[in-house]
């Protein structure tokens, strides 16, 4: 009796070979919509580039501050200077060759050396003009905003009620027990520096008929000024 060998042969290794054709790859879909895009982007950046290379050495001469002057100085040829702006800044400046329009006028606010000098900071008449006063007010940091005050600035001289007497009528009482403060609206002609007790003087323009009685509340420690929107 013979014995049959059942047992089975191994399966080659490695994968399977693959049989039929091979599937065709589909071709890529062109898009001219982002083609066109990227046509346009480089475009642009490339007039910008060529654009900013041209204006940025174009400058013209313009009139600035040589010293620093106070509100209310008469200018003369000494404070002016020339320097060079780029055309097309946004600035505003009085050309270089509009000097002579501009020494013999007055400073409408306080000029620092440096500033690019424009109209709106001149004036044909003296500061202060009729019927106003310009006054120096000194101010703890409680008494100003934190944001920096300029020369040209619009406020309001919030002179506030005196403790010690304060009288209220028992009607208006019931509806608001704190008295109206007065407020007065003034021009800042300029800011002085930080003393060592930080108080600091702001000259203001105001009506003649306040300046008295502004500065003796100042002095009292009643006078607080906040910034006009615009």
């Amino acid at each position: 009796m013979s014995l049959t060998d059942t047992r089975t042969s191994p399966a080659p290794a490695g994968p399977l070979p693959l049989t039929g054709a091979p599937a065709a790859r589909m071709p890529r879909r062109r898009r001219p919509g982002l083609l066109a895009a990227g046509i346009v982007v480089m475009v642009v950046a490339t007039l910008g580039a060529y654009t900013y290379a041209r204006t940025a050495g174009d400058t013209v001469p313009v009139l600035a501050v040589a010293t620093t002057v106070t509100a209310g100085h008469q200018i003369a040829a000494g404070d002016l200077k020339t320097v060079q702006v780029n055309r097309g800044s946004g600035l505003a400046p009085i050309p270089a060759d509009q000097q002579s329009t501009v020494i013999g006028k007055y400073a409408a606010v306080e000029l620092v050396d440096g500033t690019l000098l424009t109209a709106g900071q001149l004036t044909d008449k003296a500061v202060p003009g009729a019927g106003k006063q310009l006054i120096g007010l000194e101010l703890t940091p409680a008494q100003l905003p934190a944001r920096p005050l300029h020369p040209g600035d619009t406020v309001q001289l919030v002179v506030t009620s005196d403790p010690h007497n304060v009288t209220v009528d028992p009607k208006a009482a019931a509806q608001d027990a704190l008295p109206r403060p007065v407020t007065v609206p003034a021009t800042v002609a300029g800011v002085g520096d930080k003393a060592t007790d930080g108080n600091t003087v702001v000259d203001v323009v105001v009506a003649e008929a306040f300046g008295p009685g502004l500065v003796d509340r100042a002095q009292q420690g009643r006078v607080a000024i906040t910034v006009v929107a615009g």
